[in-house]
């Protein structure tokens, strides 16, 4: 047992953590879309819970090393899945926003303590790079809920081509938006009505267009950084 423990801890402390939480999101994103359709099955829902549950263990194990900041988040976790199941069998709403509120705060954090491991100091490598497909990844995630909890609170806040006909749905539409806004291909099937919706698309479009340009600039010079101090040091 001791041996598990000391192998999970240094799988998880090795920046080929990133790769494991690569895969995970990766997953995900491609089985809850194809699920949505089937989200009022038990096994879908357990599919798809499965799936959210792996993206926040694997961040947490990834970026974290102290047990006492792990056990926050994996409290935190527990707590996002526990309202999610609530809501999907007592069919409470409020309990499905609840259950976003505490996602966003999660992703929002780990999107940040990835962004910390990425540039750190050491050379540029490709589990850096998997890092920084993460946290494009994340940011679209997160929008999702935003777009997710915006429409619930403000019904008529976007106009959907195929409105979905339960809020459990509504997530998986506003996932697809938010990677269409954020790639900007915009094929107009769902539009941003009010104020604080078309801000909030503007502002994820930005971040689409200008995140590749300052992650690849930000790589390069830490990779040239390196370079020097090595080449300093070999002198």
């Amino acid at each position: 047992m001791h041996n598990l423990i000391r192998r999970n801890y240094e799988f998880w402390n090795h920046e080929r953590s990133l790769k494991a939480l690569l895969i995970y999101i990766t997953i995900a994103l491609f089985v809850w879309i194809p699920l949505a359709d089937y989200s009022d099955e038990w096994w879908s829902f357990l599919i798809s819970e499965l799936f959210f549950n792996m993206i926040i263990l694997a961040g947490v194990f990834s970026v974290l090393t102290r047990w006492r900041k792990q056990l926050i988040f994996i409290s935190i976790a527990t707590l996002t899945s526990l309202l999610r199941i609530v809501s999907f069998f007592t069919h409470l709403q409020w309990a499905q926003m609840t259950g976003y509120f505490f996602a966003i705060l999660f992703l929002i954090h780990l999107a940040n303590l990835v962004l910390q491991h990425i540039f750190k100091e050491g050379p540029v490598n490709f589990y850096r790079i998997q890092g920084s497909i993460i946290v494009f990844m994340v940011i679209g995630i997160v929008y999702a809920f935003v777009y997710t909890l915006l429409e619930s609170f403000h019904p008529g806040s976007f106009t959907i081509t195929e409105p979905s006909q339960s809020y459990k749905n509504l997530y998986a539409q506003f996932l697809y938006f938010s990677f269409a806004t954020m790639t900007t291909l915009g094929f107009g099937d769902m539009i941003p009505t009010q104020s604080i919706g078309k801000s909030l698309v503007i502002f994820q479009g930005m971040i689409g267009l200008l995140y590749p340009v300052i992650m690849i600039a930000r790589l390069v010079s830490l990779e040239l950084s390196h370079s020097a101090t090595n080449k300093e040091s070999n002198k």
